[in-house]
């Protein structure tokens, strides 16, 4: 699983802890496109007379984008240098939000998601490279205080596309305000002093520990994600309540992790050890997953949520940090491929919980949250620890 390059970047001093407001904001934008295109899919659907498979195609072709960018953006980085890469890939989101909003029919409207997903991918990487370098040591806490504020954003996207649609009759109008955001901060965000472009080293490699924690991000994303698209399908099997019913439970799940990575950003469990944070955070996500697949009582099923936000609220965040330390000469490279990992992780764990259902009950399928806790943990206690000069 060796990456065939290793770029050389000089990192910023992570004595000097500096919020990159624009990272963060950059991933804001991100995270209410990425709920947003969900939410517009039904609009684009009519407008266009598609079938439920042609507008399902639409998360297919994001997932596809955000897949190339985890294989490409390293390399991209290295073509036109940092300061430039969160532009190009500004560019290609705003030119897929076009394409999609005046698609005039299937290919342009998929050409657009497939572009909204290479862009976005690619600005991942740009913001997890610059939170890393930022934040140095207390780079775990900055991730979780960008995460937490994406959530608030991604929460808002289908409420204000609905809204959009139902007052207005304009859905594609909320859909392109994010476009604003970004030609603003094309114009007002900081460029770095030193815009060394990365360097390719023959047969250089990621090293051993990063490895390990990519396999930890894809992990823990799959879990989050099985909750996301299933969590209130298993608690209304279980319990009998209406799937809107259920689905209004599934909110706490997401109040758990806003919670939970709020307290994260405000320096909670800072001092600790990421492995013991992670494992920490595995047992309570474990927990809350034991809690939906055996109760039949509704409040305590909403708690089985609640705990599995709550638990799952840092392992990204500091996985991503884990994973982007373990590689220091490496930044965008490692950032590159952990994207990968995340989009594997989103595209394949809620289908592969899909196909268990199908075969043994959703109920059954349940099962393969808490397996994919343990594999984690596992994953996590035979980590080797990475040198400073890795």
């Amino acid at each position: 699983m060796a990456a065939p390059s290793q770029p050389v970047a000089t990192p910023e001093d992570s004595t000097s802890v500096r919020v990159p407001w624009e990272s963060f904001l950059y991933l804001a934008t991100w995270a209410f496109l990425l709920y947003g295109i969900g939410a517009a899919t039904p609009y684009l659907r009519a407008d266009l007379s598609l079938t439920a498979f042609e507008a399902g195609l639409h998360g297919s072709a994001l997932a596809v984008g955000v897949l190339t960018a985890g294989l490409s953006a390293d390399r991209v980085e290295r073509w036109v240098g940092a300061n430039r890469l969160p532009d190009l890939a500004s560019l290609a989101i705003g030119t897929g939000i076009a394409l999609i909003a005046f698609a005039p029919g299937l290919p342009a409207s998929l050409t657009g998601a497939l572009l909204m997903g290479l862009g976005g991918g690619t600005l991942g990487v740009y913001v997890n490279v610059r939170i890393n370098r930022s934040g140095g040591q207390d780079s775990r806490r900055m991730f979780s205080q960008a995460n937490a504020l994406a959530m608030v954003t991604a929460a808002l996207a289908p409420i204000t596309i609905g809204l959009a649609a139902s007052e207005l009759h304009a859905w594609r109008l909320a859909l392109t305000l994010p476009v604003a955001t970004y030609v603003a901060l094309a114009i007002v965000r900081p460029r770095q002093a030193d815009e060394q472009r990365s360097v390719r080293i023959p047969n250089a490699t990621l090293p051993a520990a990063y490895w390990f924690a990519w396999l930890l991000i894809a992990l823990v994303v799959s879990i989050e994600f099985s909750f996301v698209f299933w969590g209130s399908t298993v608690v209304a099997q279980r319990t009998g309540i209406s799937s809107g019913n259920a689905t209004l439970l599934a909110s706490l799940f997401v109040a758990g992790m806003f919670l939970g990575r709020a307290a994260i950003g405000r320096g909670f469990g800072s001092r600790r050890e990421p492995r013991l944070m992670i494992v920490a955070g595995l047992a309570v996500a474990l927990m809350g997953a034991c809690l939906v697949w055996v109760s039949t009582i509704s409040a305590i099923s909403g708690l089985g949520l609640f705990l599995g936000g709550l638990g799952t609220a840092g392992l990204y965040p500091v996985a991503i940090a884990v994973a982007l330390q373990a590689a220091p000469r490496a930044p965008f490279e490692a950032a590159a491929r952990a994207t990968l990992a995340a989009g594997i992780a989103v595209l394949l764990a809620p289908s592969t919980l899909g196909l268990a259902a199908d075969a043994f009950g959703i109920v059954g399928a349940w099962g393969i949250i808490p397996g994919l806790a343990v594999a984690a943990a596992v994953v996590m206690a035979i980590t080797p620890r990475s040198s400073p000069r890795s």
